[in-house]
Formats: C-alpha cells, structure tokens, sequence
C-alpha cells in the first residue's frame, strides 16, 4: 500500500540549531484515537525539511493490510519519536 501525506514538522525547542528531516525516518504514528504504530516516511532525493516545513511525502508500514481497512483520504494523523510529538499531518491519497 502506497500512502501519500502532507505533514508539517513543529518547530521543537533544540538548542542551538533546528532540526533537519532527510531520506527516510522511522517515527510512531497516532491516528484513530489508539492505532499507536511505526511507519517510515519516505523523502524524495531533492526534499528535506526542517522544523516548521510543510512537505508531500510517502508513507509505509511493515504490515499494510492492518492499515488498509483503517486509513482514509483526508484523515489527520499525528508522529512521535520518544515520546515527543514533531509532526501533524493528513493522508492525501491511498495507492492499494
């Protein structure tokens, strides 16, 4: 299953530099009020993001077909990294 998302990073308070989103990450996703997975989030070559950026990017999840009764257009989901919220987003399109 190919996800396609908008997500905003937040800006985090790290001193002395923001943070800086690259490649591919593996943070938790909340959505559902109580689906609590990993899932990567793939940049493509030319995209980073920093705190505070707005970016399209792709999602996936080691085991799909959970996912794919659960996950709709236009749901909000939010990331995590130990336990610290750095991102919200929405799904923009499902690719079964």
């Amino acid at each position: 299953m190919n996800v396609s998302v908008k997500v905003t990073f937040l800006v985090i308070e790290r001193p002395p530099h923001r943070f800086r989103y690259i490649g591919s990450i593996w943070p938790r996703v909340h959505y559902l009020d109580g689906v609590d997975t990993s899932c990567r989030l793939m940049f493509p070559e030319d995209v980073e993001a920093c705190d505070g950026d707005t970016v399209e990017l792709k999602m996936s999840f080691l085991d799909d077909e959970i996912h794919q009764s659960k996950m709709y257009e236009g749901m909000p989901f939010e990331l995590y990294i130990c336990s610290v919220k750095i991102a919200e987003g929405q799904v923009l399109r499902l690719e079964m």
